[in-house]
């Protein structure tokens, strides 16, 4: 039964048919849901990062690296696969992920009245997040900054970065199954697992903005904030244009 209703409010609300760009009282109410659940969602990621990994990582070799960074990844899954099915989840959607929600709207499933509103209330709570962070960890929390590995460039990270999130926004906007939080929180904790100690594995913007902000970090930021909203986009155009009939 949790599984049936989080595959409807990933994406979907009752008032998705509605039209207009002016958001309605019960859009800012979601908003501010999905600020909490953002929040929320972010200060347990940076948690896991900074007591998973941490300071740790400097004095890890390349295999205990990889492993940690693995086990935070699948983690993180299960803690995305919890609040889907959260009644706070089921109630705002639980995109925690600006480039979820712009796929969602390029699908046709999320009103474009609460697409800003959404895209500011992700940022916030994950500036929140990193602010909450810095304060119960101090400069320790900085390890929660994504970077990739040594030798790559902008232009390939933003590919990787782009390809996973068009193969998830593709999922997600064809996916009629009950398992689909699991399947999603999967998807996300699997390219982490695999990309952590690669490109970074970022797979959401705001993943990568209030740590980056925080620790005035800006390198790469542009690529971890842009590339996987434009795979995402693009792979829920072509979902919907292809679902369409002739």
């Amino acid at each position: 039964m949790l599984g049936i209703m989080a595959v409807q409010t990933i994406a979907v609300r009752p008032a998705a048919t509605a039209t207009g760009l002016r958001p309605e009282p019960a859009d800012l109410v979601t908003a501010a849901v999905e600020f909490l659940l953002t929040t929320a969602f972010m200060a347990t990621v940076f948690g896991l990062v900074r007591w998973g990994i941490g300071t740790a990582a400097a004095d890890a070799g390349p295999v205990e690296l990889r492993l940690r960074v693995a086990v935070v990844s699948l983690a993180v899954g299960l803690v995305i696969v919890g609040f889907i099915v959260s009644g706070p989840g089921r109630f705002s959607g639980a995109h925690m992920n600006p480039a979820i929600t712009l796929a969602s709207f390029a699908a046709g499933r999320t009103p474009a009245r609460r697409v800003l509103p959404y895209l500011v209330a992700q940022s916030a709570g994950s500036i929140a997040a990193a602010v909450l962070s810095r304060a119960a960890w101090g400069p320790a929390a900085t390890s929660a900054v994504v970077q990739p590995a040594p030798g790559w460039s902008a232009g390939g990270v933003a590919l990787v970065e782009a390809a996973v999130l068009a193969v998830i926004a593709a999922v997600m906007c064809r996916a009629t199954t009950p398992y689909l939080p699991w399947i999603m929180g999967g998807l996300f904790g699997l390219q982490g697992a695999i990309l952590g100690t690669v490109t970074g594995g970022s797979a959401n913007p705001a993943r990568q903005l209030g740590p980056a902000l925080l620790a005035g970090d800006h390198r790469l930021l542009a690529v971890y904030l842009i590339a996987p909203i434009v795979g995402a986009v693009l792979a829920a155009r072509l979902t919907r244009r292809r679902s369409e009939p002739a």
